[in-house]
């Protein structure tokens, strides 16, 4: 009886320790999502997109913006919906460990392309727009024909609930490889 005890407690131990040393590592463990091909493209439209809901809804720069949303897009630019945002260091979702306590960057009025239906004539048409500086970082464009690049960085995001979502950004193009289409995998909330 001794024995099956201690064999027992044993078993159970071992059983213990085999446990604890596979625990998943963070991104096994993240609701990591995915948003594809935003289709950002028209001059004169934002994509309003929800965390949350995981929906995006396309609405004329001259049209209010609908309920609910935690970032907009317009080609390469971006906004929040009353939040802020940072761009890190950080490369992958799974590096994001902590909600950082500072570096955020609230959205700034700015000057955007709405109209280039007579760009051919010098004519270019623009609006004033709210857009996030941190946020705006995201796509860098060289030359012309221009080459866009997105860059590798995670971007952590504070919506107006004081809620915070991490961005990777992933593409500028759709399957065709047309500009103006927003992929990126984001997780949404963070919570530590």
């Amino acid at each position: 009886m001794k024995k099956f005890f201690l064999f027992s407690l044993i078993a159970a131990s071992l059983a213990f320790v085999a446990v604890s040393c596979n625990k998943p590592d963070k991104t096994e463990e993240a609701d990591i999502r995915r948003a594809t091909n935003l289709d950002a493209s028209a001059y004169d439209q934002w994509v309003y997109f929800s965390f949350e809901d995981g929906k995006a809804t396309t609405c004329s720069y001259t049209e209010p913006a609908p309920e609910k949303w935690d970032v907009a897009f317009h080609r390469e630019n971006v906004r929040t919906n009353g939040g802020a945002a940072l761009k890190t260091d950080f490369t992958a979702l799974a590096q994001v460990v902590a909600i950082p306590t500072e570096g955020f960057v609230a959205d700034v009025q700015d000057s955007i392309i709405v109209d280039m239906s007579q760009m051919m004539q010098g004519v270019i048409g623009y609006a004033e727009a709210e857009v996030n500086p941190a946020l705006n970082e995201w796509v860098t464009r060289d030359g012309m024909p221009p080459v866009y690049t997105v860059r590798e960085n995670v971007y952590i995001v504070r919506t107006r609930e004081n809620t915070y979502a991490a961005i990777k950004f992933t593409s500028y193009k759709n399957d065709v490889d047309k500009t103006g289409f927003v992929s990126f995998d984001y997780q949404y909330p963070i919570v530590f």
